[in-house]
């Protein structure tokens, strides 16, 4: 596009949105790193207890953030006036700050709140909000035709109380001389707060690949056989699924019920013992669509709902959590053992960026073919590659902390220290790139690499959300999903065809 016309565009829809509109809202920030003092916003200090304590002005001595403001009850009662709390940092849920458009990231380095003119959002972006890129910490690595994606952290760790650890398989990804580096970038309009990053590796067996299994053990593959034929609701979907090559298949969502669910039939050649169903595979954006769709709906209360996530613990969280993930973020897999179809395994993996590479163990006695049914909501799921491994028994992984970390081409003392300590998170923002280097011994056949992080990542809350407040809209998301995900229906399907492209056009990279 033409510079000019290009600039044009960009003002109009400046105008368009009124110069004095904000285009981010509550901006959520972990407890155990607290923004920098603003001198015309508060601080809004959500409490385990229920209670929020509003801070004019604050500032970090140790564990104990103090700052003068007003402490609320759980009904948001005055409680006194203002005065100085001192308050420890573990009683903290989470700090919340609205962040108005046009000023600065208030002291955080490398924020800009009016991202238009910071380029770091496309113009679609910023017209259609829901479609902006988002997700967790990537992970890219050089080769020689350029750099590659290859895994995406804990996807579905939306808050601090869901937490979680992931084990992405580095497929494609080879060492050279003992030295690994891969890239650690924050994408997204995001606060990622990243506990542990470690590289998992396995020698490799003369000839042979190692999966990991969905139930968290290595297994060395002595044959992966060919998917023989598959049929699906548009007929045979084999040619798609034969090699992990980019090449998915996918399927358009139900337009009245966006749970409604489709069938995938697999035939692969007899074999018996103990065998794995191996999936490349990664989700569409429905699930994207359905978290930004729920952050609309709750608005400015948000945060509120955050800290109410956080107070209920991480069982009781990731349970409410996952009402909606498991009507349409769940693949069941099912294999058929001569008389009836006996459950391996339910896929839940998260994550519409990065294809991941799993195995679903099962033991097959049978002497003809291997039959498997998948069983998804529509166009929830991109499959990319889907084979059977017959299983070595499982082998245990070497752990290697990261050994150096670069910013800017420098080395990072302090990102080191905090990824090497699992007591302690590295906080980034968007536009943060991480060179992180691992080192290994020598391995004869080469080493089989995984990528274990851990942690969890705030959304930011975008203001032109707010006009899709509504609370019976969110209570229905939260508590009766079953009915929001048919009235979502057209509305996702409005946009579904456009989603893609504009979802990966608007990533955060400075």
């Amino acid at each position: 596009m033409h510079q000019g016309l290009r600039w044009q565009i960009l003002c109009l829809v400046w105008l368009l949105g009124g110069c004095m509109q904000s285009v981010y809202g509550p901006r959520l920030f972990p407890a155990e790193e607290p923004p920098p003092q603003a001198s015309d916003t508060p601080l809004k200090v959500h409490l385990y207890n229920g209670g929020v304590i509003v801070l004019e002005h604050w500032e970090q001595r140790g564990s104990m953030l103090v700052g003068t403001g007003i402490r609320y009850d759980v009904h948001r009662q005055p409680e006194g006036a203002l005065q100085e709390h001192h308050i420890p940092v573990d009683s903290i849920a989470l700090l919340e700050m609205h962040v108005r458009e046009g000023s600065r990231p208030i002291g955080v380095a490398g924020l800009a709140v009016w991202s238009v003119l910071y380029g770091a959002l496309t113009v679609s972006c910023v017209i259609n909000p829901k479609a902006c890129f988002g997700s967790c910490p990537t992970f890219y690595v050089e080769t020689p035709t350029g750099e590659i994606l290859v895994a995406e952290g804990f996807s579905s760790s939306i808050a601090r109380a869901l937490e979680a650890r992931d084990v992405d398989a580095l497929f494609t990804a080879q060492t050279r001389g003992g030295v690994f580096t891969l890239t650690m970038r924050n994408e997204a309009l995001e606060t990622h707060a990243v506990r542990r990053l470690r590289l998992l590796a396995v020698p490799r067996p003369s000839g042979r690949r190692v999966l990991a299994g969905a139930d968290g053990r290595f297994y060395p593959a002595r044959t992966l056989l060919p998917l023989v034929r598959c049929q699906a609701p548009e007929g045979d979907c084999r040619r798609m699924l034969i090699a992990l090559d980019g090449s998915e298949r996918r399927s358009p969502a139900d337009a009245h019920n966006l749970a409604a669910r489709e069938v995938l039939e697999l035939t692969f050649p007899p074999a018996q013992g103990r065998l794995a169903l191996v999936l490349g595979i990664r989700q569409s954006l429905l699930t994207t669509f359905l978290l930004y769709e729920t952050m609309g709906f709750l608005g400015r209360r948000f945060g509120e709902v955050l800290a109410a996530l956080e107070r209920m613990g991480p069982v009781a969280a990731r349970q409410q959590f996952q009402r909606v993930t498991q009507l349409v973020g769940t693949l069941e897999i099912t294999v058929w053992d001569g008389q009836r179809w006996v459950d391996v395994g339910t896929h839940r993996e998260a994550g519409p960026l990065a294809t991941d590479v799993v195995a679903y163990p099962f033991d097959h006695q049978r002497d003809d073919s291997v039959r498997i049914r998948l069983r998804a909501a529509r166009g929830a799921w991109r499959l990319d590659w889907v084979g059977v491994a017959l299983l070595d028994r499982p082998v245990e992984a070497q752990a290697f902390e990261p050994a150096i970390v670069h910013v800017k081409g420098m080395p990072d003392t302090t990102a080191l220290a905090l990824l090497r300590d699992p007591d302690r998170y590295l906080v980034t923002y968007p536009g943060a790139l991480y060179q992180i280097t691992f080192t290994l011994p020598a391995a004869p056949e080469g080493w089989e690499l995984f990528l274990e992080s851990q942690g969890y990542y705030y959304e930011w809350m975008r203001a032109a959300w707010w006009q899709d407040e509504d609370s019976l809209q969110a209570a229905l998301m939260l508590y009766q999903p079953e009915q929001a995900l048919r009235l979502l229906a057209p509305r996702y399907k409005q946009v579904e065809a456009e989603l893609e492209r504009t979802f990966w056009n608007s990533r955060f990279r400075r």
